[in-house]
């Protein structure tokens, strides 16, 4: 990957120092609504490698340290409904994509618990990086009011390589 392909929108990267972590200081990833789509809606893997352990990397790092438990917490419920609506012609598709769009609001509630738990402490925003990153994805698969199951499967793929990126990076269990 080319150096005009910085992974942080704003300022530089540090990197080095010892092994130490030095991220904190660093703005959070935010994924360009353009690479999203071209995630979800082209299926450009290359994107979503490049993002996904962009994203994996800095919520296993130590200034977020989000655990492995919390972000299975919802990718669980992400594979639930992936079973659901895998079934095409079953009355339980309709109602998995319905869960899929739930999944917004979801996720914003986790973020929110999860600073409340820590006492709104702001190094400690693991969930909301995660949903401000995936919430714009799901929106694309239910883009107009439809649903795209090809795009929820892109999505599913994405959030699974963050998490295997988490894991990798020393997510915390």
């Amino acid at each position: 990957m080319g150096q005009q392909n910085q992974p942080y929108p704003r300022g530089g990267q540090q990197r080095g120092g010892g092994g130490r972590d030095q991220r904190a200081n660093e703005p959070r990833v935010q994924v360009p609504a353009e690479d999203t789509k071209k995630i979800i809606v082209d299926g450009d893997v290359e994107l979503l490698v490049k993002w996904a352990e962009e994203i994996g990397k800095q919520l296993a790092s130590r200034d977020v340290n989000l655990s492995t438990n919390q972000i299975r917490n919802v990718f669980g419920a992400v594979r639930q409904i992936q079973l659901r609506w895998d079934k095409p012609d079953s009355p339980t598709a309709e109602q998995a994509y319905r869960d899929a769009m739930l999944l917004r609001p979801k996720m914003a509630y986790f973020a929110v618990r999860e600073q409340k738990g820590k006492g709104g402490s702001r190094g400690t925003d693991g969930m909301e990086i995660l949903q401000s990153n995936l919430e714009p994805a799901l929106v694309l698969v239910g883009e107009n009011s439809q649903p795209h199951h090809d795009r929820f499967q892109r999505f599913v793929e994405y959030f699974e390589a963050i998490v295997a990126y988490h894991k990798k990076y020393g997510g915390r269990e």
